[in-house]
């Protein structure tokens, strides 16, 4: 499947973007040409769905669009301008008015650029003024910011990279020339953009499990099990979940009493599912007097993703709203509260290492190769006996002997520990030795 890149901007600039896309023949490109910087709006409005990601021609159009809500800094990026591309525009000047320029005013490009390569090049006889970039709306501040510094002579030159600076400035008589990115600007960028969607691609394929679990009292649930009330209960919680699942394209499963899965994959879970999983946890408090947890589990793999869900629900707690907890296939745990912002921490701790190399083992090669396969397979430079015992299909004793093994010979080193929310001893993280 080809990766869809739509490209927005004013049409000169699309023209040049479209030049460099031509070299990509994996990739569609759709382009979006617009006159008023607020026909964004609409294009976006209309198309932000249609393609994986937003090439922005520059850093106004994409500061815009993020502003107003239109897309996710996740969704798109512009090209950025180095100094090499405003030296460029600057040599191009030169040769033009057949004038060597030694003070000019910029826009946009980062001080960080320009002092770097007047450093580099020995040119601090060159004289510059700079106005960062503030955001959307502000092109009425940039042309009295170039005006004034030309009208006081402390300029000979303007320099910008917003189109319609550089038009306004026309009109004033100013001379002024446009900068635009570099070919190998917009090349990386199209190659970023690619990179960043097929990780889109696999991470939305990764499979989810949505765990609900009603919380019984022990001391009620002989009593609860055969209350024909109870039974009720969960045939109605069971209607709103296979709700859920057809909404998710999910499957829906009973494992016990109060138990249920919905196995789906990752990019079918919306804001719209867990507004539904809230007003679940809601309904069912309300009506029973009960909690229900929900936990949801992500993972390379079916058994990967409901082995996080279970340890999920060893994390949950009480708490006052509805709580939704997600644990990543890394471990990671985000703590989602209903009209609050999310909270995040790791229950996998990487610090210092410490290594101890005994020689002899009792190895195969095969298994090492094996090992080193799927780490590089599923991107987990940590790892515990669980994963390999998961990778391997052998028992997690088993996986704790080889990783045991590997240790003492100094193919793997101990970087941490993983909270497994049981009692006992927390399992040992492992990574490969660079040495």
């Amino acid at each position: 499947m080809k990766t869809k890149i739509g490209v927005i901007g004013p049409k000169d600039s699309v023209k040049r973007i479209m030049y460099v896309a031509d070299e990509f023949e994996e990739i569609a490109f759709f382009p979006y040409t617009y006159e008023q910087l607020s026909d964004v709006t609409d294009i976006l409005t209309n198309h932000r769905y249609e393609v994986d990601q937003w090439f922005f021609s520059g850093v106004l159009n994409y500061t815009y669009a993020k502003e107003q809500g239109l897309i996710t800094e996740e969704e798109g990026t512009y090209p950025p301008l180095h100094g090499s591309s405003f030296f460029g525009i600057l040599l191009e000047a030169q040769l033009t008015t057949d004038k060597v320029f030694k003070s000019v005013s910029i826009d946009t490009i980062k001080n960080e650029e320009i002092d770097k390569i007047l450093s580099y090049y020995q040119l601090s006889s060159l004289t510059y003024y700079n106005h960062p970039f503030e955001g959307g709306g502000k092109t009425d501040q940039l042309v009295e910011f170039h005006r004034n510094l030309y009208e006081q002579g402390k300029t000979e030159v303007v320099i910008t990279s917003i189109k319609d600076v550089y038009y306004r400035l026309k009109e004033m008589d100013i001379p002024v020339f446009r900068v635009t990115p570099s070919y190998l600007s917009i090349k990386l960028v199209i190659q970023f953009l690619e990179e960043r969607a097929q990780s889109n691609r696999y991470r939305n394929a990764q499979v989810a499990v949505i765990g609900c679990r009603m919380d019984f009292n022990p001391d009620e649930l002989e009593e609860l099990y055969y209350s024909f009330k109870t039974k009720h209960q969960e045939l109605d919680l069971k209607r709103y979940l296979l709700t859920l699942a057809e909404k998710t394209n999910g499957s829906l499963m009973q494992l016990g009493d109060g138990l249920f899965f919905i196995f789906t994959t990752r990019g079918e879970l919306s804001d719209e599912s867990e507004s539904d999983l809230y007003a679940l946890m809601e309904e069912v408090k309300l009506q029973t007097s009960l909690h229900a947890k929900v936990a949801i589990g992500f993972g390379e793999t079916v058994s990967q993703a409901e082995q996080n869900v279970r340890l999920g629900f060893r994390h949950t707690k009480h708490y006052e709203k509805p709580t939704i907890l997600i644990m990543d296939e890394d471990q990671t745990i985000t703590l989602k509260h209903q009209e609050e912002n999310e909270i995040s921490y790791q229950t996998m701790e990487t610090g210092s290492a410490w290594l101890e190399k005994i020689k002899g083992a009792a190895l195969s090669p095969g298994v090492v190769s094996k090992i080193i396969s799927y780490s590089n397979q599923y991107g987990r430079q940590e790892f515990t006996s669980q994963d390999l015992s998961r990778w391997l299909q052998s028992t997690e004793r088993n996986g704790r002997r080889i990783l045991t093994e590997m240790e003492r010979v100094g193919l793997v080193q101990q970087c941490g520990e993983a909270q497994s929310g049981e009692r006992g001893r927390p399992r040992k993280v492992y990574t490969f030795t660079t040495a």
